[in-house]
């Protein structure tokens, strides 16, 4: 088995421990295993961590594996987890089930090792591919960090986690001042290669894998902060500011002579509103100050939480 497939985590849901046992035996060589004994506490595990597969028997109590399997698909946070059936069922009309439920896969009891392990292969392989593919498109080509798509996708799925679990959440919007000024003097193939050194110094200001960076527009940029606060994001917007200031481009068509950022902050303790859009809307709002005090500012707001 591939090194890079041991990364993976396989979520076994079997509520019978000798089934369990047998899957367990076969998988845990090559994969790290996980267990969760009903649909509900599936539900439960997925909403706070993603598993890379899941394996899921058809019957259990209470909710059976097809309706898990259902309620998992409706979710923008686990909808693409594979899920590969374990079932018991030979007949093609109950095996038809599990793929109308949204399984990738099944295998039948009592389970070949060797049948299991190839199915599940395959299935790690196909979700590489398309962690892969996913990550290509949601890179900017210029500066090689996230692009539009990339925070369309994926804030408001940020947001609703920080929502759901009450934690911090801070997001920042930069732009860089007199741009056109400086593409005027600089000519554009000068001005890429600003954006992309901008770009590079606004990542290497994030350390946590949690944060991301992101070219919003032309010259303008997001930064997505889940669990910081106020104090976090005022630290991570002087940083950055003291980075332009420290690399020193010059700018001709500035009036500070060098290359400044005019900084846009917006923070909630506790998330009540989930909405990516307004949330920009109130970064742009910050940003707008920054500019309106003479630019290579920072203005932060708080976003009350009966927002």
């Amino acid at each position: 088995m591939e090194q890079a497939n041991s990364c993976a985590e396989i979520l076994i849901v079997e509520d019978d421990d000798i089934n369990y046992l047998v899957l367990e035996k076969i998988l845990s060589q090559s994969y790290r295993i996980t267990r969760c004994t009903s649909g509900l506490q599936c539900m439960q595990y997925c909403q706070s961590k993603q598993p890379d597969i899941i394996l899921m028997d058809v019957e259990m109590p209470e909710m059976d594996g097809l309706d898990t399997c259902k309620l998992l698909k409706h979710s923008d946070l686990t909808k693409d987890i594979p899920i590969i059936f374990v079932t018991s069922h030979h007949r093609d009309e109950e095996q038809t089930l599990c793929w109308q439920a949204g399984g990738c896969d099944f295998v039948v009891k009592p389970v070949n090792a060797l049948t299991l392990m190839h199915r599940v292969k395959a299935q790690v392989q196909l979700l590489h591919q398309h962690r892969q593919l996913k990550k290509m498109a949601f890179i900017d080509g210029l500066t090689q960090i996230y692009n539009r798509h990339y925070l369309t996708s994926e804030l408001d799925k940020c947001l609703s986690y920080a929502k759901r679990n009450g934690t911090a959440f801070s997001l920042i919007m930069a732009d860089i001042d007199w741009f056109k000024k400086y593409n005027d003097f600089y000519g554009h193939v000068k001005g890429d290669e600003c954006l992309k050194r901008v770009a590079q110094l606004i990542k290497s200001n994030h350390h946590r894998g949690a944060d991301a960076v992101v070219r919003y527009g032309g010259e303008e940029f997001v930064c997505i902060m889940p669990q910081v606060d106020i104090n976090g994001l005022t630290t991570l917007a002087r940083g950055l500011k003291q980075s332009l200031q420290d690399a020193i481009l010059p700018h001709e068509g500035s009036k500070f002579g060098f290359v400044t950022l005019s900084i846009g902050g917006i923070y909630s303790n506790c998330v009540r509103q989930a909405s990516g859009q307004k949330w920009l809307e109130a970064a742009d709002e910050q940003l707008y100050l920054s500019k309106n005090n003479g630019r290579n500012e920072i203005s932060i707001k708080e976003l009350p939480c009966d927002e």
